[in-house]
């Protein structure tokens, strides 16, 4: 009867120290932003500057309350499967997203490009102040710096299982001719656990969803 119960108790320690040594989150919100999951935000569609939008706190950074939650569900659901989300961004206000552009843009005209030509190329890499989605809390890059081993596990867990707790990948490869933008493993963004479903499933943009949709 002792031998079972030590052994009861040692394997209760080992599943106490498995799961304690994992940054599993418990907290939750109750959202109170008005922003639309599915807007959406691009080159040729600004973000509003109207729209009441209630930030709380990840991880270190900050997204729109409306995607707290699954984001949460999602961070331990990964955790239960050996994977670490890291966030290298997530929400940035408009003028940080200026100070980025402009600094971006005065590089490349250090480098001798024209102010118009050094506009043209930073707008291939870094979105327009008023045009990123990071502006609406809805996006998060998901990434370790100087990790490549780390990224593609964490990036290849993303794409089979983002869409289950409502993201989905922004920039898929082969469809720079609709977002405008390349191939980004890390980017995903909040639509909603049915909209993203739907994305997945069917291989689309967003821009392509809300075509075929609203």
């Amino acid at each position: 009867m002792k031998k079972i119960l030590a052994l009861i108790i040692g394997v209760l320690l080992i599943y106490l120290v498995y799961y304690l040594q994992k940054p599993y989150v418990y907290s939750s919100v109750d959202p109170i932003s008005e922003i639309n999951p599915l807007i959406l935000v691009n080159s040729e569609n600004a973000f509003p500057d109207n729209v009441n939008l209630n930030l709380v706190s990840f991880d270190g950074y900050q997204v729109a309350d409306t995607i707290y939650n699954d984001l949460v569900d999602m961070y331990n659901a990964a955790l239960d499967d050996n994977v670490t989300l890291k966030i290298n961004n997530a929400y940035r206000s408009k003028d940080e997203q200026t100070q980025i552009f402009e600094s971006k843009m005065k590089a490349y005209e250090n480098e001798g490009y024209t102010k118009e030509k050094a506009y043209e190329q930073t707008k291939l890499t870094v979105q327009v102040p008023g045009y990123s989605e990071h502006e609406t809390g809805l996006a998060i890059d998901f990434s370790s710096e100087g990790h490549y081993d780390e990224n593609e596990k964490m990036w290849k867990w993303l794409k089979n299982n983002a869409y289950k707790y409502g993201f989905i990948l922004r920039y898929p490869e082969d469809k720079y001719e609709i977002t405008k933008i390349d191939y980004e493993p890390w980017h995903y963004r909040y639509v909603g656990k049915k909209a993203a479903k739907d994305i997945t499933n069917k291989n689309l943009t967003l821009e392509e969803y809300l075509g075929g949709n609203v």
